[in-house]
């Protein structure tokens, strides 16, 4: 498809599509997870399957990685780093939690004894709800606002014009007779 219809035809599908608001916010939480925690270990392969194989928006989930990303590398990091040496080193009551998880063999290999695993982990899931909830509530009001609107958008107007863009949308919809 053409780079110029691609990101368009992405997004006026999300919101026209029937996509319940539920899926598309999985999605961004789970680009929120695999943002908060370093993607250069076992992890990665966990979260990979996860998206591979969770009935959630992917591509909600790639636009919001990125977004995630910088607020890791802004400062979510350093964050992350403390509540994970809280959680590993200063909490001593959860010591023997600690033994029994990096103990298991699966578990062992997800390195869960990093500071910065298991504080963006910990990030992640208080902050996974809050996220959800708004998503949900902000795709619904981002549908009754501009759903109508997007049909009357000049490049929408110009595309249905073009008789071979207006086809090549309709396969991208899977729409009869364009969009």
């Amino acid at each position: 498809m053409l780079p110029i219809i691609s990101l368009p035809a992405r997004i006026i599908k999300l919101l026209e599509a029937n996509i319940a608001p539920g899926e598309i916010a999985a999605g961004i939480c789970l680009g929120m997870f695999m943002g908060f925690v370093p993607l250069n270990g076992p992890i990665t392969i966990l979260l990979v399957l996860l998206f591979l194989f969770m009935k959630i928006n992917r591509l909600s989930a790639m636009l919001s990685l990125p977004l995630f990303k910088l607020f890791y590398v802004l400062g979510v990091s350093y964050l992350a780093d403390w509540i994970g040496r809280l959680l590993l080193i200063r909490a001593d009551f959860l010591d023997h939690f600690w033994k029994v998880i990096t103990g298991l063999p699966v578990l062992a290999y997800l390195e869960l004894n990093h500071t910065l695993v298991i504080g963006g982990l910990a990030v992640s899931t208080v902050l996974s709800i809050p996220l959800y909830l708004l998503s949900v509530k902000g795709i619904i009001s981002a549908r009754e606002k501009y759903a109508g609107k997007i049909h009357n958008l000049p490049f929408i107007k110009w595309i249905k014009k073009v008789p071979i863009l207006s086809k090549l949308m309709s396969i991208v919809f899977r729409v009869k007779g364009g969009i």
